[in-house]
């Protein structure tokens, strides 16, 4: 998140608070009923939160080993201008030595539309009954 410099008693400004609270909105139907998971997972280190450009995009990621390696995983994502900052995101996870990058998706048919000049394609599909 941005530093302003200006701190709370907790460690973030104002305006942090204010940008991680707007992120969680953004991203909260993205992530469904595992919101308060993936929120305690950033709490703990296990993901990171991203505001991207002047907050207009957001991500929760994490890493994971995969079978060829570092994966850098892409657990939700909300906001503005998306293909222009997956591509970032592209670019550091190759810089960071990552050999692949996952995203989970409620929507694979318009992700796989926008991904492609990324190289996304089908990987799985998860399905899921509510008792």
């Amino acid at each position: 998140m941005a530093d302003t410099g200006r701190r709370s008693s907790c460690g973030l400004s104002a305006t942090e608070k204010e940008i991680t609270a707007q992120a969680w909105i953004k991203l909260a139907p993205a992530l469904g009923d595992d919101l308060r998971i993936i929120q305690s997972e950033v709490k703990q280190g296990r993901a990171q939160l991203i505001a991207w450009g002047n907050a207009e995009f957001f991500t929760v990621l994490r890493e994971e080993i995969a079978a060829n390696g570092k994966e850098l995983v892409i657990v939700a994502a909300a906001g503005k201008n998306s293909i222009q900052y997956l591509d970032v995101i592209h670019k550091q996870a190759a810089a960071q030595g990552f050999a692949s990058v996952r995203l989970h998706t409620m929507r694979p048919d318009s992700m796989l539309r926008m991904g492609k000049s990324l190289g996304y394609q089908k990987a799985e599909t998860i399905l899921r009954a509510v008792l």
